[in-house]
């Protein structure tokens, strides 16, 4: 997933996941909702520094903004990285950058690329910067919560298919 928009259309066609679903489109749909999740818990993880690095760029006492930001930039890492960025795909292959579009407007690190890219020692560029990026994490934070909630609901009807019959653990073997 590369974006908010395909991310929104997959919640869309998931919505209707319940244990009349069959069994092999629910775990497919649960593979995708996880992969999405991760990227979303990525991009919310670098977005979180990015407001950091922004919020240093306004607060800096220096003239090199530049300079101060490359200086405290391992204090930043330390202290700012939220978790779960590193990780790998539900697959365990690909890690999950590599499912990122870092160009673009629409892709889920599209203000981050605009920020690396930035003047970062002209205030308002860093403000309305550090507007957006805020805005834009918060809307990665809901995001992620709909789709850790569909998760569970896919995984709650895939328990209800083991308990009755439907789904077996050989089908899932195979």
């Amino acid at each position: 997933m590369k974006s908010l928009p395909e991310i929104d259309v997959l919640l869309s066609k998931t919505v209707t996941a319940d244990e009349n679903t069959p069994t092999a489109t629910l775990r497919t749909w649960r593979a995708d909702l996880v992969r999405s999740s991760v990227a979303v818990s990525y991009a919310i993880s670098v977005l979180s520094l990015d407001i950091d690095v922004l919020t240093h760029s306004l607060t800096s006492p220096s003239e090199d903004v530049l300079k101060t930001l490359v200086e405290d930039l391992p204090g930043i890492l330390a202290s700012g990285w939220v978790g779960g960025g590193w990780s790998l795909s539900s697959d365990s292959l690909t890690p999950v950058d590599a499912g990122f579009e870092l160009n673009g407007e629409t892709g889920l690190l599209g203000l981050h690329s605009e920020m690396v890219t930035s003047d970062l020692s002209d205030h308002d560029v860093v403000g309305d910067l550090l507007a957006r990026t805020k805005q834009e994490r918060q809307a990665l934070f809901k995001t992620k919560g709909l789709l850790e909630d569909r998760i569970r609901r896919i995984q709650e009807a895939i328990r209800k298919q083991y308990a009755t019959g439907v789904a077996s653990v050989d089908d899932w073997l195979r």
